[in-house]
């Protein structure tokens, strides 16, 4: 709960301007890269900027002439982020259990655009292999619809092991996963075919070891297998595209009995001989794609941009909109800025914000939603508290008609342009001709849309058209959804007026629901490569579960000093040394520090860092902190309070005693692992929350608020790595998520009962 908070904050304190705030990218280190099919950007030097797109080019062609010739370029573009190193990726990667997730790299697909996110740092794998994995999911999704989850990460294993040389490929080199199938039972191939993204087997790194691995032997088995049978695997591609189980597309394409393939299959996989295909006839990457390159540098503006947009797509959109308005404040003529902002807001429903945005991007913009979403939010401005739409000003009507008119050029097949131009000239009760002509021409554009098959009714009943309408309204009485089951009803019995009310305008017309324009929606997922994988859609911790049977917090206080080592082990120390390093996200890596502990409560932080070294301590009865800038500042108040209760040797023996109140909130879940919620309350009322992981009963989180001199900040630490020492466990491994950084602290060195100076802890003179 203590180790390094204090030093952290007073080390804030010294930097508020380098660290606390949001960094902008040098123009100098940002580059882009663009060819026929990609648009490459990084940090990464010039040259392994241009090698990322020339190899991703390459193996393009390559994807192409072994799957399928006729492969289907993604239609919508995509967008390769090379990071230099995993600190500069660190910041962009996709949450997971609340930190950034331990992956060499992701593609995030998209409805406008894709990502593909690597960085350059080496380690397991090499970073031309993820990229190619993550681009395999891309021609997957385009290529081949509702690919099976094991066919997906098979493919994207097979081809990420692609090995260049000159205008050749290897396809199919063997895997280390080879000798680990041989080692272990494999999945039957009914199991392997049923697993899915919220399988055991694809999340725990226990379980899916195996997943991956017989994944990537099937896919190598069935394409390049005892008679390299290509086009009986196209075949089977052909028919997985077009919806048929993977036991009927195997049976259907190799012709023989899911049974025999995979008596086959394992006996391939005991032989282990796992030949590569040798690939010729590939035209040379550094002639070709070399040359169909236009390479530039990144304004400072753009790099915001272009990271604001990868982490709106990954779902990280607070810290997505400081790097958008970072953007605008360096660059403020830079158009795609405003869209983001603009399109963020509507999302968050900020509708005042997002006109303001909108407005500064339509008159350039060339992007269809860009138009879309201004008209959506001019109609907003009709909708009163009570949820419905009277009607619109003359102004506001002509501008939605004319920014919809644009998406509808931009974009012809967008059926929700058609349908709001609809919806104005409805509620405006004009043109209604063209309102008929536009809501049909949405519903052919989507004819599912219930909303739009009510609209059409309306607008025939507008018109008198009652036979129409009926015909419209009647099958949507039987619709599954109660809520379209009611309005059509609802509708269907207005029929039943008199001819005169019918032709007449109050005829469907008056105040109509808000809920006829429906918000924009949020649509694409994240696929993560290496380490912790699954959803960004987490457990956080923050929902608490009560009740059931729970123990008491003097029981669940003992399990947690008994996981420690005991509370003889603990009373048996007399002073703690720790050595280790901090990596600053966007600041700095490797920094040193130390921390110096004596019982009952005396402790001394020191951070080393590039411009010079910060000093926290307690000698007992005062504190203090120094930095060479500001010399030596008493601590006094709630500052105080809290380095004494962090110098608290033996902490976890007396909550009790340090803490007024100590209570059991309930049980929840952090990831995946269930855990006890327990809030420890100060004397002065503020509440440290602590997370217990509820089979090793150690420390998983802690959520706490610090003040150091002008700075407050609320932060959640998690600890990881522990190991044993001296019969106690301690954490090797911790991660400060603070609002605007995010602090990873690794221990190299613990020691116990070493000759100490007192004098250590005292006031510098």
């Amino acid at each position: 709960m203590k180790i390094f908070i204090t030093l952290l904050l007073a080390a804030l304190c010294t930097l508020p301007s380098r660290v606390v705030q949001v960094c902008p990218q040098s123009r100098d280190n940002w580059r882009s890269v663009r060819t026929n099919h990609l648009f490459v950007i990084g940090n990464a030097d010039a040259e392994n900027l241009r090698q990322v797109a020339v190899w991703l080019e390459f193996f393009h062609r390559a994807f192409g002439r072994i799957v399928s010739r006729n492969v289907i370029d993604s239609s919508v573009p995509t967008t390769v982020i090379v990071f230099r190193d995993d600190a500069s990726f660190r910041p962009f990667k996709p949450l997971y259990q609340g930190r950034p997730a331990n992956l060499a790299g992701f593609f995030q697909p998209g409805d406008d655009v894709n990502y593909i996110a690597i960085s350059l740092d080496p380690g397991d794998r090499d970073p031309f292999s993820t990229a190619f994995h993550e681009y395999v999911h891309l021609h997957v999704r385009d290529n081949i619809p509702d690919a099976p989850l094991w066919l997906n990460e098979g493919l994207a294993e097979l081809y990420g092991s692609l090995q260049f040389s000159g205008n050749e490929a290897l396809l199919g080199v063997p895997l280390p996963y080879l000798r680990f199938l041989r080692q272990h039972e494999l999945l039957p191939l009914t199991t392997l075919f049923s697993i899915g993204t919220n399988s055991e087997h694809y999340n725990e790194d226990d379980k899916s070891g195996i997943f991956y691995g017989q994944s990537w032997a099937l896919v190598h088995y069935l394409m390049l297998g005892d008679h390299n049978r290509q086009d009986q695997f196209k075949s089977f591609l052909n028919r997985i595209s077009q919806g048929d189980t993977s036991a009927k597309a195997l049976e259907g394409a190799f012709g023989a009995n899911l049974n025999v393939i995979e008596q086959d299959f394992n006996a391939y996989v005991r032989r282990g001989d796992f030949t590569p295909q040798r690939l010729g006839g590939v035209d040379d990457p550094l002639t070709t794609a070399y040359t169909a390159m236009q390479r530039t540098s990144l304004s400072d503006g753009e790099a915001n941009y272009y990271l604001g947009d990868l982490l709106v797509h990954i779902g990280r959109e607070t810290d997505a909109e400081r790097y958008f308005k970072q953007a605008i404040a360096i660059e403020p003529d830079f158009g795609p800025s405003y869209e983001a902002l603009g399109m963020l807001s509507i999302r968050q429903r900020r509708y005042p914000d997002a006109r303001k945005y909108l407005e500064k991007a339509v008159s350039s913009s060339q992007n269809f939603l860009i138009h879309y979403y201004y008209a959506y939010v001019l109609s907003r401005d009709g909708v009163s508290p009570a949820g419905k739409i009277s009607g619109y000003s003359r102004e506001t009507a002509a501008a939605m008609r004319e920014h919809l008119l644009r998406s509808i050029k931009l974009a012809p097949n967008y059926a929700p342009s058609y349908y709001l131009l609809a919806v104005v000239n409805f509620v405006a009760d004009e043109r209604l001709d063209e309102a008929l002509d536009m809501v049909q021409r949405a519903r052919k554009l989507a004819p599912s849309k219930t909303s739009y098959a009510l609209l059409h009714a309306q607008i025939e009943m507008r018109r008198a058209d009652t036979a129409a309408a009926r015909q419209i309204l009647e099958p949507l009485t039987r619709d599954s959804d109660q809520s379209v089951r009611t309005d059509a009803q609802a509708l269907l019995e207005s029929l039943g007026r008199t001819a005169v009310s019918i032709q007449s305008k109050s005829a469907g017309a008056g105040a109509v629901s808000s809920s006829m324009i429906s918000e924009p929606e949020k649509t694409g997922s994240t696929r993560m490569l290496g380490g912790e994988a699954g959803s960004v859609t987490i457990n956080d911790g923050r929902t608490i579960d009560s009740s059931g049977s729970l123990p008491t917090i003097d029981a669940l206080l003992n399990r947690y000093v008994d996981a420690l080592g005991g509370a003889a082990a603990l009373k048996a120390l007399k002073n703690r040394v720790t050595r280790g390093t901090m990596d600053i996200v966007g600041h700095s890596r490797g920094e040193a520090f130390e921390m110096y502990e004596q019982a009952p409560n005396k402790v001394l932080h020191v951070f080393h860092e590039k411009d010079g070294t910060t000093k926290v301590g307690f000698n007992g009865r005062v504190g203090w902190d120094f930095d060479k800038t500001t010399g030596v500042r008493m601590l006094k108040g709630s500052e105080l309070a809290q380095l004494q209760i962090d110098a608290y040797f033996y902490g976890p023996l007396e909550l009790k005693k340090n803490f007024t109140k100590v209570t059991l909130a309930g049980m929840s879940k952090i990831g995946y692992r269930d855990v006890y919620v327990i809030d420890l309350q100060h004397a002065a009322g503020t509440v440290v929350r602590v997370y217990l992981d509820a089979q090793t009963y150690l420390l998983a989180r802690t959520n706490t608020v610090r003040r150091w001199g002008p700075v407050s900040a609320s932060v959640e630490i998690y600890y990881d790595d522990w190991r044993e020492v001296d019969g106690t466990k301690q954490p090797f491994s911790m991660t400060f998520s603070f609002p605007k950084l995010t602090v990873s602290v690794h221990v190299d060195e613990i020691r116990h009962d070493v000759a100490l100076d007192p004098a250590i802890f005292d006031r510098p003179k």
